[in-house]
C-alpha cells in the first residue's frame, strides 16, 4: 500500500499561510508519510519556484520520495528536477496532451510514478 501525506498543500488555509510566510519549520513538520505531496496552489508564474523552495525544505528533513502536486504539465515537468529521488507525479490526467506530456518524462526517468485520472476533455 502507497500512503501518501497531503498535508503540505497550498489549498489548505495554514499551508498557504505558512507558504507566503516562508515558515520553513511548519512546512518542515508535515514532512512524514511513505510520499510526501508538495502541491503549493500558488499562481502558475510563481509555482515552479514556490515548489523548489517547498521540495528543499523536504528533502532537508527526510528522504522519503516526492509527490510533486500541479495541475500543470508545464509546472510538473520543471519541478520533477528539484527531487533528488524518484517519486510520483500527482495528478496526471487525460486531458489534452497532459499524458503526452509527462510520459516521455517518465520513459526517460526510471522509478518516476504517476497518478493517473480517468478524465478526459469530454
Amino acid at each position: 500500500m502507497i500512503i501518501i501525506g497531503e498535508k503540505i498543500n497550498g489549498s489548505i488555509p495554514s499551508v498557504a499561510d505558512a507558504i507566503a510566510r516562508r515558515d520553513a519549520d511548519f512546512i518542515k513538520q508535515r514532512a512524514v508519510a511513505t510520499f510526501i505531496d508538495c502541491c503549493a496552489s500558488v499562481p502558475e508564474a510563481q509555482e515552479v519556484e514556490t515548489l523548489r523552495w517547498m521540495i528543499d525544505c523536504i528533502q532537508s528533513v527526510t528522504d522519503l520520495p516526492i509527490s510533486v502536486d500541479s495541475p500543470s504539465t508545464k509546472v510538473l515537468s520543471e519541478a520533477y528536477k528539484f527531487c533528488n529521488k524518484p517519486g510520483l507525479f500527482n495528478s496526471v490526467s487525460g486531458e489534452g496532451h497532459k499524458m503526452d506530456a509527462i510520459f516521455p518524462i517518465m520513459a526517460e526517468n526510471p522509478g518516476w510514478q504517476v497518478i493517473a485520472l480517468l478524465s478526459d476533455d469530454t
